[in-house]
């Protein structure tokens, strides 16, 4: 590296950590808890075979929640630090990416390549500090779009330089090294499938000329191609369940069929564009309206906009391929996100890789854009370094962008503090959301705020009369209140709606209990450890039922089983109890 070569990745280091700072205490949420506060599979290292076998598709993942548990249990202070220095490495990864890119053949000559390194650190440094990024990083559970986008950026920079050495073994060497940093990504999460068309893009817009005559290359990315579409065949075999109609569920009154959610998925993807572009109004819960057809408003508009957008990017494509490539990259990565199905239609970390793409184009064309000003007839006249004085325009402007940026992610942090700040702010940016509405009726409950929990609960269900959640959290609410009757009515209702609705045969074996209706209690655990063995809070329920009906051998096997998973309050009740 040239002498001063390691200011801009520790500027990149340091603004990252600046925007996150604020982020070590936020408290566990949403997705947080069965994946990891309630999962038996990460709370031992050592039993490999739970957290590998826990999602056959994202074992890596999985296996990195497993270290922080064994080295920090439930403090979230690890996991944060944990998933700020991937995205660190993913910033530092995008500048080297764009450094490599740079050294092709098709860039050396680019209008801009004497401003390489600072289109590299300036599309690095909004990448740390973007509040768009804010969900995949402060979220914990989202590191698996973190993870996965790093071994897709490690795959990419290693392919880079296999394609830029002039040795054969050390091209070797990279690609192996690509190849192990593609697999990880494919065993992190689905999303990492696209990288062949990336090092597709990577190989036919910057390298193709040069390897034409060389065959590795070219076998190198289908070697890759073949891995994914081997990963996709077995995938295909749930088919049927990705691309089939979804039902009403999570706070949606509507059945979601695969051609109304591509419809959605026009609006959304000119959303993620705004919010890549202009971050503001941000939150978890966009309370989506779905699209039942290309006559809804506005539709057809962004349809068009977007087919403009990609035929721009063809346009360009002999002109400018830097700018062309953002755009695809932008496109190509979030494609999987838009083309199955799914009963949520907009989350922000679904862009997070995806967002690299445009970062890259818009700081392209601020550079660009001063470049041509620089060289028009108006300035020619004056003095010769008035081109780069508005280059230095154009970094200074992207400067206080970021700066700008950063500011925005911390207070977007505050938000993620705990779960009354963040489905407060959801419900104050989506006042319709039934989902928004029931999770802070849980927080508050959670508080023994019964009375504000019921508001939330009972608008949740005039919205929507079949939110199951809903109704289940409810009861819940009446059961610690002593409404017990009333609880076991309405957990009645949603067990004949849903009879696989675990959390709704847990609360009505407590409400048995309660009424000492022990048998039917007992049976409703027995039927939610059938539904999700791995829930220890299920054993301990049956444990308590079996103890307090005198079947006390029964009890202390079960009690034992949920103490074995590490459930606090087994633990309690025998070091109480077993005196």
């Amino acid at each position: 590296m040239k002498k001063g070569a390691f200011i801009q990745p520790a500027i990149i280091i340091l603004a990252g950590i600046a925007a996150y700072s604020n982020s070590f205490g936020c408290s566990f949420h949403f997705d947080d808890f069965p994946n990891i506060v309630s999962n038996s599979a990460v709370f031992e290292l050592s039993d490999w075979k739970a957290w590998m076998f826990f999602n056959k598709y994202r074992p890596v993942a999985f296996f990195t929640f497993a270290l922080n548990y064994h080295f920090n249990g439930l403090d979230v202070v690890g996991y944060h630090i944990v998933n700020l220095c991937i995205h660190l490495i993913n910033a530092l990864l995008v500048w080297e990416l764009l450094r490599l890119l740079f050294l092709s053949p098709y860039l050396k000559e680019h209008p801009l390549a004497s401003s390489s390194g600072n289109i590299a650190f300036f599309t690095a440094l909004l990448f740390a500090v973007h509040p768009l990024m804010t969900e995949s990083v402060t979220y914990i559970v989202q590191r698996l779009v973190c993870l996965a986008s790093m071994f897709c950026l490690m795959s990419l920079v290693l392919f880079a330089k296999g394609l830029l050495t002039g040795k054969r073994r050390s091209a070797v060497v990279f690609y192996a090294g690509s190849l192990i940093a593609a697999l990880l990504g494919f065993f992190t999460k689905e999303t990492a499938w696209t990288l062949p068309l990336l090092m597709l893009m990577v190989y036919f817009f910057f390298f193709f000329r040069r390897t034409a005559g060389k065959r590795f290359p070219g076998l190198f990315v289908l070697v890759i191609t073949l891995i994914v579409l081997f990963f996709l065949a077995i995938a295909s075999i749930n088919s049927g369940k990705y691309f089939s109609v979804i039902p009403p569920r999570e706070g949606h009154p509507y059945f979601i069929t695969p051609l109304k959610y591509y419809y959605t998925q026009v609006n959304v993807l000119v959303t993620y564009l705004r919010l890549i572009v202009v971050p503001v109004h941000q939150t978890l819960d966009y309370n989506y309206p779905m699209a039942g057809s290309l006559t809804y408003p506005h539709l057809l508009i962004k349809l068009a906009a977007l087919i403009l957008l990609i035929a721009f990017a063809v346009w360009l494509f002999r002109r400018d391929r830097l700018v062309s490539f953002g755009i695809f990259w932008f496109f190509i990565v979030i494609a999987p996100q838009c083309l199955v199905p799914r009963s949520n239609f907009i989350f922000e970390h679904r862009a997070y890789l995806a967002a690299t793409g445009i970062i890259l184009a818009w700081v392209l064309m601020a550079f660009y854009l001063c470049g041509r000003i620089g060289q028009s007839r108006i300035f020619k006249t004056r003095k010769p370094d008035t081109g780069n004085i508005l280059l230095y325009l154009a970094a200074v402007f992207l400067l206080l962008q970021c700066t700008f940026f950063a500011w925005i992610t911390r207070e977007r942090n505050k938000v993620w503090k705990d779960e009354y700040t963040l489905w407060s702010d959801c419900l104050q940016k989506a006042p319709g959301s039934a989902r928004a509405m029931v999770n802070l009726g849980c927080e508050q409950f959670a508080r023994q705020e019964y009375s504000p929990a019921i508001r939330n609960f009972d608008q949740a269900i005039r919205k929507f009369p079949l939110y199951l959640q809903a109704w289940n959290s409810r009861a819940a609410v009446r059961i610690n209140m002593g409404e017990n009757e009333k609880a076991v009515e309405e957990l009645n209702f949603v067990l004949l709606q849903d009879p696989s609705f675990s959390d709704a045969c847990i609360n009505r074996g407590i409400a048995f209990r309660n009424l000492k209706r022990f048998d039917a209690s007992i049976s409703d655990f027995t039927n939610a450890i059938s539904l999700r063995p791995n829930r220890s809070d299920s054993y301990f329920q049956r444990g308590l039922s079996f103890w307090m009906a005198g079947r006390n051998e029964a009890a202390l096997k079960d009690l034992m089983q949920a103490a074995g998973m590490r459930n606090p309050d087994a633990i309690n009740f025998l070091q109480k109890n077993l005196r």
